[in-house]
């Protein structure tokens, strides 16, 4: 549905007094639902209530226009991405007086805008209704609105200041003070700046839970291939005398005595294959090697787990009438995040983990052999360093305990263009919400400045569990 069809949709309802129909409608970049108290939706009474219509009006302006409707009560829910009308709330129409809305806003508003009010009738009350304000968004050439005043502690109007309001989704923004200032140095508007928008075009990021059990087994069932090396006990027969059984002392004597004889009849053969490591010594190296892959095991399988889902993909959208040369956005989020570049056409193997390189299994590490034999069990780097196409045209994502960055390659934008940035997976950001934020700042080399705002990505739980009876179980992930 486009932006003209849903606001026409909105009025349509109305005007059929079907207001009930506009319950569960979220709010966007082109409509914001107000709530009304005792004295109506902007209580003019009050310097902090005239700045708000004043900024609501300027916000809206600056970005696509669109409407403010009174007498909805929004809010965002845990499972909402953006605040969602949850119930109706008519007022009297003797609680808006349109003249003074319009005074209030030619006096706080910078350059003059004219808004249009529309009321309409609940139909269970004649005496009560609704009122829509339509605001239009500002041509380029006549862009941005101010507001000429702001708002101390106390909730006073106080001269000397302005602020830039820009509706973003379900919020209202408000331009940096490093984008006020390149506004103001060019002569506020004296040359083109600019207005750039990012946008959610598909996937999600990944909150992986990895079941407890999932970890020591694996663990345990690696630890029983590398043991596996180790020789059997040998068991020699017992021998007799007299047609009873040695006793044990003499029994192991024989079995020494017997063992030598074997040695000595085979010593330079023997010497060469035999393992410099003794069972014991084996052993450990196994159980060092095990608690080193117990400490990263858990980061691989979250990543190689949310490898398996479609990653994200960001719009970049061109607002202005500029072409934008070399636009380069970078994306800053908690350090709670992690992210990997999935190259195209490589699908990681969640039944083939990549391990680190284990210890030489017992028996190769001989002199014969030296330190030159490989383990025979498989071995290889994390999915994200698998071999592939250049990335050069990928993500260039950067972890520290201040954040996650990534940098996505700089590209040339036409004027009103859009284009989709390259995918990158993001894992282990967890939210209750079903959302997570992100913020992005962006340069551009044929204008000074620099833009920045917050955008918001949808998050998708995923669990990754071990069934504990398949003979060769595979991780399941869902």
């Amino acid at each position: 549905m486009t932006v003209v069809d849903s606001r026409v949709r909105i009025v349509t309802l109305l005007a059929q007094q079907r207001p009930e129909a506009i319950v569960g409608i979220p709010e966007s970049e082109w409509v914001d639902f107000k709530g009304v108290g005792p004295a109506g939706p902007y209580d003019l009474s009050l310097d902090s209530k005239k700045y708000e219509l004043a900024k609501d009006v300027a916000a809206l302006a600056n970005a696509a226009g669109g409407l403010l409707v009174c007498g909805f009560k929004a809010t965002r829910r845990p499972t909402d991405l953006y605040e969602t009308v949850v119930k109706r709330n008519p007022f009297a129409k003797r609680l808006v007086n349109t003249e003074r809305y319009k005074s209030i806003i030619a006096d706080l508003v910078r350059p003059s805008i004219s808004v249009e009010f529309s009321w309409y009738d609940d139909p269970g009350d004649s005496g009560l209704g609704y009122l829509v304000i339509e605001v239009p968004a500002l041509p380029e050439k006549a862009r941005w609105a101010l507001v000429t005043r702001t708002v101390n502690e106390d909730g006073k109007l106080v001269k000397g200041g302005i602020a830039i309001p820009k509706r973003h989704g379900d919020d209202t923004h408000y331009l940096p003070p490093d984008a006020v200032y390149q506004l103001v140095n060019s002569g506020l508007r004296g040359g083109p700046a600019m207005d750039l928008g990012v946008a959610v075009e598909g996937g999600a990021g990944v909150d992986v839970t990895v079941a407890e059990s999932v970890v020591e087994a694996l663990v345990e069932r690696r630890r029983s291939a590398l043991l596996s090396s180790l020789p059997q006990v040998e068991r020699r027969p017992r021998r007799q005398r007299d047609g009873a059984a040695l006793p044990d002392g003499p029994q192991r004597a024989v079995d020494e005595l017997l063992k030598l004889q074997e040695i000595v009849g085979r010593s330079l053969s023997y010497t060469l294959s035999r393992d410099l490591r003794t069972p014991q010594q084996y052993r450990d190296e196994v159980a060092a090697y095990l608690e080193k892959c117990r400490t990263g095991l858990l980061q691989m399988l979250e990543q190689a787990a949310a490898l398996q889902l479609d990653p994200l993909v960001l719009r970049l959208e061109n607002r202005s009438d500029a072409m934008l040369r070399q636009v380069e956005v970078i994306a800053t989020l908690d350090p709670a995040y992690r992210a990997v570049v999935r190259i195209p056409g490589v699908l990681p193997d969640l039944s083939d983990l990549p391990w680190p390189e284990p210890p030489v299994p017992f028996g190769q590490k001989t002199l014969a052999a030296g330190m030159a034999v490989s383990a025979s069990i498989a071995s290889f780097g994390l999915p994200a360093a698998r071999s592939g196409p250049s990335t050069s045209r990928f993500p260039d994502c950067t972890w520290s305990e201040d954040g996650l960055v990534v940098k996505f390659p700089a590209v040339d934008l036409r004027a009103r263009a859009d284009v989709l940035l390259p995918p990158v997976v993001l894992y282990g950001c967890p939210s209750t919400e079903g959302a997570a934020a992100l913020r992005w700042t962006a340069t551009c080399t044929n204008l000074d400045g620099r833009q920045e705002d917050l955008a918001r990505i949808p998050v998708e739980h995923l669990g990754v569990t071990l069934p504990p009876d398949a003979e060769h179980p595979e991780l399941a992930v869902g």
